[in-house]
């Protein structure tokens, strides 16, 4: 299972409150479902962030930007994550792509 955000092919997405983090570097995007109803295939970017280790960022609750997400998202059931992994990546890689990503999708927590 993917979805794709800009030329990126993220693993997911998955439910926040379920997920489990991989040892690994890379970058994640939160996303919700606007109409899940009626679209319960569509997401909406809430934010792009990138880690040297996902497992150890803290996730979720205790990141700088959840209380963004539950809000925008309005509640943790509508809170999915998607994750690109990138092994041997530097900093300067993951940030760069992530600010690719930022850039074309304007992420309402990304402000």
């Amino acid at each position: 299972m993917s979805i794709k955000w800009g030329q990126v092919n993220f693993e997911g997405p998955y439910r926040l409150d379920s997920w489990k983090p991989p040892y690994r570097a890379g970058i994640y995007a939160i996303m919700m479902k606007p109409d899940p109803q009626n679209k319960p295939n569509t997401y909406k970017i809430l934010y792009f962030g990138e880690s040297e280790n996902m497992s150890e960022r803290g996730f979720y609750k205790n990141h700088h930007k959840y209380n963004c997400w539950l809000r925008e998202a309005g509640s943790l059931r509508n809170l999915f994550i998607g994750y690109y992994l990138m092994p041997d990546s530097t900093l300067f890689q993951r940030k760069s792509l992530e600010q690719q990503l930022i850039d074309q999708y304007k992420p309402k927590c990304n402000e």
